[in-house]
């Protein structure tokens, strides 16, 4: 067997993805270096690099604080009942405007595809979700939301792609078209479902905008919301006495982050697989 020739073309590509990856993790490390870091250890270096120091400080003082907690229990509820109801009404969605001889799915698919360019304004939203009674309510910064339409058109895309010979079988069957959507169609779905859903939670869980809209009470804050308020309030903190302390707000701030993201990254692992997949055929041109 031949060894292996590297080429200087090969050598520059590896060295420059190197860079780029490591480019890429620095800053993840740069924050999980300062949140294990003490308030000397974090002044004394701008790079962070390496950890000179461990400290657990910054996570206890988070973890003591019951207004994080609430706002964890908040993003669970949030993230959980607003992807599976989000994933339950694209996939019905998706799968009925794949079929192209029922009646007006190109106006309604041009409804859905409407909203990608043009926004009722932040105004009229408020004021409709005032009306509409859900003001200081966790329905406030999910209903509106059920359907993304980007992901809707990648569900639509992806329920084309299947072969009809199975679904026009169990038609002749008698099989209604819910028991073929829910009982043939969704469970050989995985990779579409898995990778909206994925897209979904990271949604649902990292938006701080509307719930600083719509939700007035902090016991009703998402944990993103905290995090935000977080960052605003040390960053004033840091201004006035300079971060001495026993803890810094630099090293609270970055707690609170990884608090943050720790949990979305733990689900990625489990539908990883399905993801390209899911992405490189509702992709598909029709």
């Amino acid at each position: 067997m031949r060894g292996l020739r590297w080429s200087p073309v090969d050598i520059a590509i590896v060295v420059g993805l190197t860079v780029f990856g490591l480019m890429t993790l620095y800053p993840f490390w740069y924050i999980l270096v300062i949140s294990f870091s003490t308030p000397e250890a974090y002044f004394a270096s701008d790079y962070h690099l390496i950890p000179s120091s461990f400290t657990i400080e910054a996570y206890q003082y988070n973890l003591d604080n019951p207004q994080l907690t609430r706002s964890l229990a908040n993003s669970v509820f949030i993230t959980a009942v607003g992807t599976v109801n989000s994933l339950i009404w694209t996939t019905i969605t998706g799968y009925f405007l794949s079929k192209r001889g029922l009646a007006f799915v190109s106006i309604i698919f041009t409804l859905f595809l409407v909203t990608l360019f043009f926004d009722g304004g932040l105004v009229p939203k408020f004021i409709l979700i005032r009306q509409l009674g859900l003001r200081n309510n966790l329905l406030s910064v999910i209903l509106p939301f059920t359907i993304n339409p980007f992901f809707l058109i990648l569900t639509k895309n992806y329920f084309r792609t299947r072969n009809p010979e199975i679904e026009e079988a169990a038609r002749v069957d008698g099989a209604s078209a819910f028991t073929i959507l829910f009982r043939i169609v969704v469970p050989t779905s995985k990779p579409i479902l898995a990778t909206i859903g994925l897209f979904y939670a990271v949604q649902y869980w990292n938006d701080w905008f509307w719930p600083m809209i719509y939700l007035s009470e902090r016991e009703l804050f998402p944990l993103a919301l905290h995090l935000r308020n977080i960052v605003t309030q040390s960053t004033s903190f840091e201004h006035n006495t300079g971060g001495i302390g026993v803890t810094s707000p630099a090293t609270i701030r970055a707690s609170t982050i990884v608090l943050t993201i720790v949990p979305i990254v733990l689900v990625y692992p489990f539908v990883q697989r399905y993801f390209v997949h899911g992405i490189l055929l509702g992709s598909s041109k029709e």
